[in-house]
């Protein structure tokens, strides 16, 4: 497989300042802490993990919307991370989002027209195609109907302001989209259309996706492989496959039975995680998850483990499997 994003090594660190009444401390907040994977062209990666973890701040910093703080980002073998705006310009035709909430990232002040037309003009292409039929293209694509283009973004239901994000994304021909939260914010009817959706554009335009989600089902539905996230570093990586069959990582094994069981016959006593997530400003110690684990040995708080290959595709950063 080809394979078109490396992540090495990423690393995304914020300065949060706390002004005092003589003088002004800073912290460091590690969203994003050491994190390496690949994706693979034509495949869908799923990254789920608790609020907080830094899904989100991931697949920003992906994009270059966060400069990352280390690291290389590897865009078809090119690293984005060190471009400018101007040289990054040409790869954002490449590289699109979609963004978690349908309700503030659509300018309520234009119509919608005007909003799948800006991204052509910012990069000529009003120059090179019929910008108005390749609107109307677009709304016929994601299911929307092309009388609709002059409206607000407020005259519309929150799946349809989904679906018009989705439009926008699609509107420079992107081959790598990355999806954060796309349909987090929506009733879980329309989550299924958006969700088909997503899935005959990926076979119509072969695109590849990152998904970002919390929602365990949406992630198995739409992923091929499926990384697992705890405060701003990867537990565990493998095909869906494989981890919806064998779970390693004993915060994995929490996460999906924490998840409600939709047959009631299949009811099971739930193994809740004790504790709260410690703060990434002052995370702890070793591998960040030995307060909550229940099998955290002596090295699980000094030492952090390194994210193994224990079967064929399946990594876990957990010292049970050394």
């Amino acid at each position: 497989m080809e394979k078109i994003l490396e992540v090495k090594n990423l690393k995304k660190y914020f300065e949060i300042k706390k002004e005092g009444l003589k003088a002004t401390e800073s912290h460091i907040l590690k969203a994003v802490d050491g994190v390496s994977f690949d994706v693979y062209k034509g495949e869908t990666l799923g990254i789920v993990g608790e609020s907080g973890c830094g899904k989100s701040t991931l697949g920003k910093t992906i994009l270059n919307l966060h400069q990352k703080t280390e690291g290389e980002i590897l865009f078809h073998g090119v690293d984005i991370g060190n471009l400018s705006p101007a040289q990054m310009k040409p790869y954002r035709k490449r590289m699109q989002m979609i963004f978690q909430d349908p309700y503030s990232s659509l300018n309520p002040r234009k119509k919608i027209s005007y909003l799948l037309r800006q991204p052509m003009r910012v990069h000529n292409l009003d120059k090179e195609i019929d910008v108005e039929a390749r609107i109307d293209q677009l709304l016929t694509i994601v299911g929307l109907d092309v009388k609709y283009k002059n409206r607000y973004p407020h005259q519309f239901s929150g799946g349809q302001r989904q679906r018009i994000g989705i439009a926008r994304a699609l509107s420079l021909n992107p081959e790598f989209v990355v999806c954060d939260e796309a349909v987090s914010a929506l009733d879980v009817s329309v989550q299924a259309q958006i969700l088909n959706l997503l899935m005959d554009l990926q076979k119509e335009f072969g695109l590849t996706y990152i998904f970002i989600a919390h929602d365990l089902a949406v992630v198995e539905l739409i992923s091929d492989r499926i990384i697992v996230m705890y405060l701003g570093r990867i537990v565990e990586e493998a095909p869906k496959v494989s981890l919806i069959a064998n779970r390693l990582h004993p915060y994995t094994k929490a996460l999906f039975e924490a998840f409600p069981e939709m047959n009631p016959r299949n009811r099971r006593v739930k193994k809740i995680i004790v504790g709260d997530v410690p703060s990434p400003i002052d995370p702890p110690s070793g591998c960040h998850f030995h307060p909550r684990c229940p099998f955290a040995k002596d090295i699980c708080k000094s030492h952090y483990p390194d994210l193994k290959e224990v079967s064929p595709g399946h990594k876990v950063a957990c010292w049970l499997y050394e």
